[in-house]
């Protein structure tokens, strides 16, 4: 562009000068003579010559002006093409340190976020292991404690087949008291008293029967009446049922899980998240059973609940896109849909052992699998709301 200009320059320049040259050789030429020495006759042809040169030499001046305004027009239009250019480029340089400056700060922001994630990275590992090595535990105390429960069963088989021997063993001494007491009935005594002393007898050999016959404590019933704790790979859950009627409970839980994958980066673009876990709060129904109503035997159960799940984040990212948003913690909800399957096992008295596998559903995700363990308390497994207590 610059180079342009100053050619433009030199060719105007050039014609200025070409110009002037010709109007000073004009004057000249048009400068009276000293002497005329021609007569009128003569004079005549020379003035007619005279003219159209002058025509000829103005008609070239005139051309060369609007030559001259037309480089004239030409070089102005450069400048303001040259301007405007350079307004642009000046916009542009601003924009591309605006834009740089940006890149920055995001290149900063992506290292800050990188070294959050390797730290949750390293945490979650650890609390992981350390889960798994409770689990692992766990394992070898429900292992112990089936030990336990197959020898307290062997013991109860035993007592049973005890007990039968000893009912038939009684019953064959009612028997023979019986033939004893009608021959001595028949020799001796009145009718009467040989009906009493047999009702007597009667009575006694209820009495032993009924004293040999299997204590009852054992069948505690089918309600679920817990309260207890859960804790898995990916959540920690407080739980509690009240049992509606036997085989029917209502259950309430709260618990804090871990988000579905790609959560925070779907429904939280640009903000940087305390953790990645929802808390909620569920409410739900379930049933259960127990294998022959005794104490010992697992207690299976499949339950269903609903109700809201909170994400609770801190926007520091100063966005425009989420600028409404900043200066402290705020919250999203959501619901949640979760069915578990699992079982209760008694570890003593009244402590329990409980494991579920759990599925977690919430719009526009999959369903999410938990698999949790822990301990609970039974407070009562015979008592029911709209039951027999």
């Amino acid at each position: 562009m610059k180079k342009g200009l100053i050619i433009a320059a030199a060719v105007l320049l050039a014609l200025l000068a070409a110009t002037g040259v010709m109007i000073q050789r004009q004057q000249k030429e048009d400068s009276p003579p000293v002497r005329i020495i021609e007569d009128t006759a003569d004079k005549t042809p020379s003035s007619d010559n005279n003219d159209a040169l002058l025509n000829a030499q103005n008609a070239q001046i005139e051309e060369q002006r609007a030559r001259i305004k037309e480089l004239e027009d030409a070089l102005a239009q450069h400048e303001f093409d040259y301007a405007a250019l350079k307004a642009e480029r000046d916009r542009l340089k601003r924009q591309s340190a605006d834009i740089e400056e940006q890149n920055r700060v995001l290149r900063g922001r992506n290292n800050t976020l990188r070294d959050d994630y390797d730290t949750l990275k390293r945490d979650s590992g650890k609390e992981l292991a350390d889960l798994r090595a409770q689990i692992d535990d766990l394992d070898q105390k429900l292992s112990e404690q089936e030990s336990e429960h197959i020898a307290l069963l062997a013991q109860i088989e035993e007592y049973k087949a005890q007990q039968a021997a000893q009912v038939e063993e009684a019953e064959r001494a009612q028997a023979a008291e019986r033939a004893q007491l009608a021959e001595s009935a028949q020799l001796a005594e009145p009718a009467e008293q040989a009906q009493a002393t047999e009702s007597v007898q009667v009575a006694e050999a209820a009495e032993c029967v009924q004293a040999a016959k299997p204590a009852q404590a054992n069948l505690p019933g089918q309600s679920r009446n817990i309260v207890g704790l859960k804790i898995g790979g990916s959540d920690i859950d407080l739980e509690a049922t009240i049992a509606l009627m036997p085989h029917w409970f209502l259950i309430a839980d709260l618990a804090a899980v871990e988000t579905p994958d790609d959560f925070v980066e779907e429904e939280f673009p640009g903000l940087t998240a305390k953790h990645a876990f929802l808390y909620t709060a569920l409410l739900g129904t379930g049933f259960n059973w127990r294998f022959n109503s005794l104490q010992p035997q697992p207690n299976f159960y499949i339950s269903t609940m609903i109700g809201p799940a909170w994400y609770v984040y801190n926007n520091d990212t100063g966005s425009d896109l989420y600028k409404t948003y900043s200066g402290g913690d705020d919250y999203k909800t959501y619901l949640l849909w979760r069915t578990s399957i699992g079982f209760d096992m008694i570890l003593y008295k009244n402590l329990q052992f409980t494991t579920d596998l759990s599925f977690d559903y919430m719009k526009d995700y999959f369903f999410t699998p938990h698999l949790t363990v822990g301990l609970q308390w039974s407070f009562s497994s015979s008592w029911a709301l709209f039951g027999k207590k």
